[in-house]
């Protein structure tokens, strides 16, 4: 806006007097430059610039032994960012055989993205405090991201110090990280007892979202980690750099069999791998191979074996209570068949006994008549006995008087 208030007093002042051809020259000049000056920024937007919190101003410098890091956190314009550079404030003492110190980009989950070592003879004026440019490969970042310098700090060897911003406004985006746990070990935020930004500067642009670099298996053998990630995508090249627990790095064996990269890991740490897609932009993802690893898969598979062996013999139990269930179940509708045969034995034979009985009433009845019957009969036959034996007694008194 200085730039076109500027333009526009100049255009006032040399109109005044100017004849009407030139007045008319000027007048396309300053609309070309107008035009040039509003379209800039989006032509800007498009180019490498950079994102940065400190002053331009160092207060103080900062450094410590591996694994201690310095970490800045940005949140780029776009979903997407390619980065180009790292800018860094800082001056390092030379000396000793060819020390390295490392460049690290983490994503919003403090997962590797991007890792490389470089040689600080190559990068830095030996004793010197000032601005230096370390070219990064074009890596691609989705979101929040974090550009990590290891200054790999030594007492005897070359130092590097990265420079603090203390003076306010603080961002509350420089942090202290343990670079080989990941985890954030100090905050240089307002409320920290030394608040600050480190200076440390990125260089990038908007770009397209690649495809997406994933972990695809992990087998542990005893011998050797083998790991395979998946893209989908063309690829210009790739690498696979393993970081030790102590900070010494080596390069992995990586090979690609259609969308599969693998690779074979001995060693523990973090394996970090990049790759290089046909436009030339890096993507990248780390696994950490944990201590212990190939003890832990040796009791791993002893509990395998173990459990392997249990679910055998479940199995075989699960068998044998499948086959005692089936039994059973025949068991059961045997045991329901006869209970309702028997049902319909007892049905009968309570009908049975129903109807008995009513004859064994009927019965009854007919013995009681035919005792009344009998009583009846027994009464006439003594009156007959009777009535003879008087008939008799009466004969013979007649006979015996007619005798007399």
């Amino acid at each position: 806006m200085r730039i076109f208030a500027y333009s526009k007093n100049l255009f006032k002042t040399l109109t005044l007097n100017t004849p009407a051809m030139v007045r008319t020259i000027i007048l396309v000049l300053t609309l070309a430059l107008s035009s040039t000056l509003f379209l800039s920024p989006l032509k800007s937007y498009a180019s490498p610039f950079e994102l940065s919190y400190d002053d331009g101003r160092a207060d103080y410098g900062w450094s410590d032994f591996y694994p201690y890091a310095a970490a800045v956190r940005f949140t780029p314009p776009s979903e997407s960012w390619r980065i180009t550079a790292v800018r860094l404030h800082a001056t390092c003492l030379l000396r000793g055989p060819a020390p390295v110190f490392y460049v690290q980009i983490w994503d919003g989950g403090l997962n590797t993205r991007y890792w490389s070592a470089y040689l600080l003879s190559q990068v830095f004026a030996n004793n010197t405090l000032d601005w230096y440019t370390i070219p990064l490969p074009n890596v691609v970042v989705t979101g929040v991201f974090y550009v990590v310098i290891i200054p790999m700090f030594t007492l005897d060897g070359a130092q590097l110090w990265i420079s603090v911003d203390s003076d306010p406004p603080f961002s509350n985006n420089s942090f202290i990280v343990d670079a080989g746990e990941h985890i954030i070990h100090a905050s240089l935020n307002a409320t920290s007892k030394r608040p600050g930004d480190f200076m440390i500067r990125v260089v990038g642009e908007p770009t397209e979202t690649p495809p997406e670099l994933t972990l695809h298996s992990v087998k542990v053998g005893e011998d050797e980690t083998i790991l395979t990630f998946k893209y989908p995508g063309e690829l210009a090249g790739f690498r696979a750099t393993l970081l030790k627990p102590d900070g010494s790095f080596t390069e992995e064996n990586i090979t690609r069999v259609g969308e599969n990269l693998i690779v074979k890991v001995r060693d523990e740490g973090l394996l970090n791998i990049n790759l290089v897609t046909p436009s030339h932009e890096t993507i990248g993802i780390s696994v950490r191979l944990e201590t212990g690893l190939r003890s832990q898969y040796d009791g791993l598979l002893a509990n395998y074996t173990v459990l392997k062996h249990s679910n055998d013999d479940m199995a075989e139990q699960i068998g044998s209570l499948t086959r005692e269930k089936e039994e059973l179940r025949l068991s059961l509708n045997q045991s329901q068949a006869l209970n309702r045969l028997q049902n319909d034995r007892i049905e009968k034979l309570l009908s049975n006994v129903s109807t008995l009985r009513e004859e064994l009433d009927e019965a009854r009845d007919e013995a009681s008549s035919l005792r009344g019957l009998n009583t009846l009969l027994t009464l006439g036959l003594a009156l007959a006995v009777t009535v003879s034996s008087f008939l008799g007694f009466l004969e013979a008194r007649r006979r015996w008087r007619r005798e007399k």
